[in-house]
């Protein structure tokens, strides 16, 4: 055979072949993760860990996270009715608002998983510009992200009417609170709940079969599809922050637009 004759019929694997594979292969990763005792969590950077956020504030202390917890709560029958939450529920309702807390966010849904991972921004680095060590943030193309999975037994939900103290747990628990916000039930949410918050939590990263990384360039495409399977900040976040979200990442691409007048 002409080895030239041999050499054109040979397929060029193009970007958009090798995304759309990669696309096909986080489905067979979902469908090997697909019953009902797996979460997952979205890690927009590869070199993220899994530590709760008031662990990764400097010199943790537990007397901070109390003052912390006890401001918020103090302030919060401002801006929401009580409405009989527990002590945990309002650790959840703190976590959902922002306030540094023991708790990390996970999805019973890997495609709102994968939306946080590609949509994250990336760590800061140590970069050199113009001869000059500083620290700076990558475009998030050239960084690699990961959705993560992790399996919960029923020995490991939290029982919040038995255990009454969040912080007195002395294991890595699972919390399944009430749908205390919309977002919370339309982003299938729950909470991993940490007893060490300054320490990361290891397990879920060590099997490389329950982490799925996205090349850093792949994110857009994961994206894209996530958008057309209804995934987007105004299915995650509601309200008019979704819409303009939404709005704002469809105007960016100039995708899904629809008919206008």
């Amino acid at each position: 055979m002409d080895r030239e004759a041999s050499v054109a019929r040979t397929p060029t694997i193009t970007r958009g072949s090798r995304q759309l594979r990669n696309w096909q292969n986080f489905q067979a990763w979902i469908d090997a993760h697909s019953d009902s005792t797996w979460v997952f969590r979205g890690l927009g950077d590869v070199d993220f860990s899994l530590i709760p956020t008031i662990g990764r504030i400097p010199q943790y202390s537990l007397s901070r996270e109390l003052s912390v917890l006890a401001s918020f709560r103090r302030r919060a029958l401002q801006f929401a009715n009580d409405a009989g939450f527990t002590n945990w529920e309002y650790l959840a309702l703190a976590q959902h608002h922002g306030v540094p807390t023991r708790l990390l966010d996970w999805t019973t849904n890997p495609l709102v998983a994968a939306y946080f991972a590609a949509s994250a921004m990336p760590a800061e680095r140590d970069v050199v510009i113009r001869r000059r060590a500083t620290r700076a943030t990558p475009h998030a193309s050239g960084v690699a992200c990961r959705v993560v999975a992790t399996r919960v037994r029923h020995s490991r939900v939290v029982d919040m009417e038995s255990d009454g103290d969040p912080l007195s747990i002395s294991e890595i628990a699972f919390m399944l609170p009430r749908v205390i916000s919309n977002r919370i039930g339309s982003q299938s949410g729950l909470f991993s709940v940490h007893p060490a918050p300054d320490h990361p939590w290891l397990d879920p990263l060590e099997d490389s079969d329950h982490v799925f990384q996205i090349a850093g360039e792949d994110r857009d495409f994961f994206l894209k599809r996530l958008f057309y399977l209804g995934v987007d900040p105004l299915y995650l976040m509601g309200g008019l922050d979704g819409l303009g979200a939404r709005a704002a990442w469809q105007a960016k691409r100039g995708i899904g637009l629809g008919a206008t007048k």
